[in-house]
């Protein structure tokens, strides 16, 4: 089974400009600074230019808010392109006020997006395609968009939402424990062995006699979370002992910087949140000519 097939799921589109309309209403719902001081039949141009080296992102929500007030939008490239600083983005035109009250919204996105796209982005160059993973830990309400931007970096996406592929957490581990007042490794084979055999089921480990439960009970993959690059290679070599095909996760204290360490200890891919979370935005302004 490829990893593509399992940790990079393709977020919604639909879903991200949803959103991003919403967005747009919580913030322009009355722009009182346009209506005093520029005619409402006012037509206008403008332009996006990059104030910065960046990955580009963000099209698709940026054109559903501009196409939702009828302005039209001229791009000049396509989403993961390399922009340069000084460069145009895309070209816009239409009533004065509909691009005056879409600027805010839009440039966000293209900020926020392709910011974590150029994150990605330098996070596959460094190590391969798909061998770095972003977590759940992402803005509220932006989790199709965040996920998308990381995808057309170059990174995994892994879970979009918990309906999304089976990940027995430690928390999970903790209540079965409580219920069957049983120890962790017996809890991890009851939580793996309650899903077929057929299931594709993840669980979350951080130790070698844990792994070892995990891979008997029929674990497709295990998270090691939270342990050295030293403990990661025994509980690889522990679980593919007895899986040669179980695909190993590492998380927990893991950066961009260091993944690569975990990734020579035994790891198929390593998550991280530095993806969404430590993403500097990328610089952006759109000016009316």
């Amino acid at each position: 089974m490829e990893l593509q097939d399992c940790f990079n799921r393709n977020p919604s589109a639909s879903l991200a400009k949803k959103a991003a309309l919403s967005a747009l209403a919580l913030d322009a719902a009355k722009d009182i600074t346009s209506e005093r001081c520029i005619p409402r039949g006012a037509n206008c141009s403008g332009k996006i230019i990059a104030k910065s080296d960046f990955v580009l992102c963000g099209l698709m929500e940026a054109d559903a808010i501009f196409k939702s007030r009828r302005v039209k939008v001229n791009w000049k490239h396509s989403e993961g392109a390399r922009m340069k600083k000084g460069a145009i983005v895309c070209t816009l035109t239409g009533n004065c006020r509909a691009i005056l009250a879409c600027e805010r919204t839009t440039i966000n996105y293209l900020m926020r997006m392709s910011g974590i796209a150029t994150k990605s982005a330098t996070a596959a160059k460094k190590y391969g395609s798909w061998k770095i993973a972003a977590t759940r830990k992402i803005s509220p309400g932006l989790t199709h968009s965040e996920k998308h931007a990381v995808q057309v970096g170059g990174c995994l996406t892994h879970r979009l939402d918990l309906s999304d592929g089976m990940l027995i957490k430690d928390n999970h581990i903790a209540a079965i424990m409580k219920v069957k007042k049983c120890g962790k490794e017996k809890a991890i084979y009851f939580a793996v062995k309650s899903f077929g055999k057929s299931s594709f089921v993840e669980i979350e480990i951080s130790s070698v006699l844990q792994a070892i439960a995990a891979a008997w009970a029929g674990a497709k993959a295990i998270l090691a979370d939270n342990v050295t690059p030293a403990e990661l290679k025994k509980i690889a070599k522990a679980a593919r002992s007895i899986n040669k095909r179980i695909i190993i996760e590492a998380s927990g204290g893991i950066t961009v910087e260091n993944a690569g360490n975990y990734l020579r200890a035994g790891a198929d891919f390593v998550s991280t949140s530095e993806l969404t979370l430590d993403a500097p935005p990328a610089n952006l302004s759109l000016e009316i000519e």
